[in-house]
């Protein structure tokens, strides 16, 4: 009896290991060469962000930056409130994956196209494309025409309460739009600005 509880154990030991290494290197077997391509030029030729913005988001979500969808993944189970903003290489698969050449494609793709994704790319070049390529509506696309439209200033001269702005329109932009929707965006602003003090004051 122990002999074959033990064989047991390691049938469902092996079958669990294996699962772990599909999800890990799948992607680079369900995406053809052209979805590769695709991938690399969209997220190579996005501009980088300035070192503001990137510190400003990874204080509002912190350690974003350096976990990635395994931990996003894990988090229902360990928080709640956990959204897919805690991984931006999760965003940019999420982004990606409809106009991907996969065959009958499945949920579990997305995860092994973000894995392929974050082996081979940063969290912050997952951010720039995301915040690089965003619609954030009004004939406003990309976070650098945002600043210019909203601020009149580059991107790396915002303050932390309108780089707040910005990530509130990101996270909805007809609901925190600032002419449609005012109070609830100055409301959402000032909830991600005290996020970012409070964050801030714990980093230091």
């Amino acid at each position: 009896m122990i002999k074959y509880t033990r064989w047991i154990f390691i049938l469902f030991f092996s079958i669990f290991v294996l699962f772990v290494l599909y999800l890990e290197f799948g992607g680079k077997y369900i995406l053809n060469t052209s979805d590769k391509r695709s991938i690399t030029y969209e997220i190579r030729s996005s501009r980088k962000l300035p070192e503001n913005f990137i510190f400003f988001y990874d204080t509002i979500y912190p350690n974003s930056l350096s976990s990635n969808s395994w931990n996003y993944r894990r988090s229902p189970l360990l928080k709640s409130g956990s959204s897919g903003t805690d991984c931006p290489c999760s965003q940019t698969a999420y982004r990606l994956f409809p106009v991907l050449e996969i065959h009958n494609k499945k949920e579990i793709d997305q995860l092994l196209t973000a894995r392929y994704i974050e082996r081979h790319f940063s969290q912050e070049e997952c951010l720039a494309f995301n915040f690089s390529y965003f619609d954030f509506l009004e004939n406003r696309k990309g976070v650098f025409t945002v600043s210019e439209s909203l601020f009149h200033k580059d991107l790396k001269d915002l303050k932390p309460l309108e780089m707040a702005e910005i990530v509130a329109l990101y996270e909805n932009p007809v609901r925190y739009n600032r002419f449609r929707n005012p109070e609830k965006a100055q409301k959402r602003a000032k909830h991600f600005y005290i996020l970012y003090l409070n964050n801030f004051k714990m980093k230091n």
